[in-house]
């Protein structure tokens, strides 16, 4: 059933991420509709197929590990950075590349969050194609889930659009600008249409 677009929206200030904690996704294995949750507290992701059973899981927290250090042997500066390790290690062996000596080293390690920032119609944790997109002339028109085709849809279908003042940049400042024109509204609302009955 259609629902009726509202005249004014008001911006609730809301981010990319607030739609990033249920992200529907095409399954890699059997190409039905998936989700991914993500948990913030512990950076946690989890991916569910109902339709295969298919699950995987994916911690987001990762380490850069740097070993920065001098040749026991020859003095000679050894510097090795790996970024995104997962697991910690106490020590590594670390060949010189001046004398070729082999010592073991204990790494530091500086955590922090990974996950993808790339939009292009793919979830920022497991990199799977969104369920919900679709082409609009040269440009992809996406959504995360449900939630986020709805607040999209309320948007674009507003004749009046209120901004609400926050002190951070929101998810409609940053829509590209062929979802903003409105001589694009009645297209994309049909669009979104069809991309709900999927």
């Amino acid at each position: 059933m259609k629902t009726a677009s509202p005249v004014r929206f008001k911006d609730q200030n809301k981010i990319l991420r607030h739609f990033q904690q249920c992200i529907s996704v095409c399954c890699p294995k059997c190409e039905k509709k998936a989700e991914v949750s993500t948990d913030f507290t512990s950076y946690h992701s989890h991916l569910y197929c109902p339709s295969c059973f298919y699950q995987s899981d994916k911690p987001l927290v990762c380490f850069d590990m740097v070993v920065k250090e001098y040749c026991k042997r020859c003095n000679f500066r050894i510097v090795v950075e790996t970024p995104e390790v997962r697991h910690k290690k106490e020590a590594i062996k670390v060949r010189c590349p001046d004398c070729g000596c082999e010592e073991s080293y204990k790494p530091t390690y500086i955590e922090h969050v990974g996950y993808s920032y790339n939009f292009d119609g793919v979830d920022p944790f497991f990199q799977l194609p969104l369920w919900y997109q679709a082409p609009f002339k040269d440009e992809l028109l996406w959504a995360y889930g449900p939630e986020h085709l709805l607040y999209l849809e309320e948007y674009i279908g507003a004749k009046l659009r209120e901004r609400n003042q926050p002190r951070y940049t929101t998810m409609v400042e940053r829509l590209p600008q062929f979802i903003k024109s409105a001589k694009n509204r009645d297209a994309l609302l049909k669009l979104l249409e069809r991309m709900k009955l999927k």
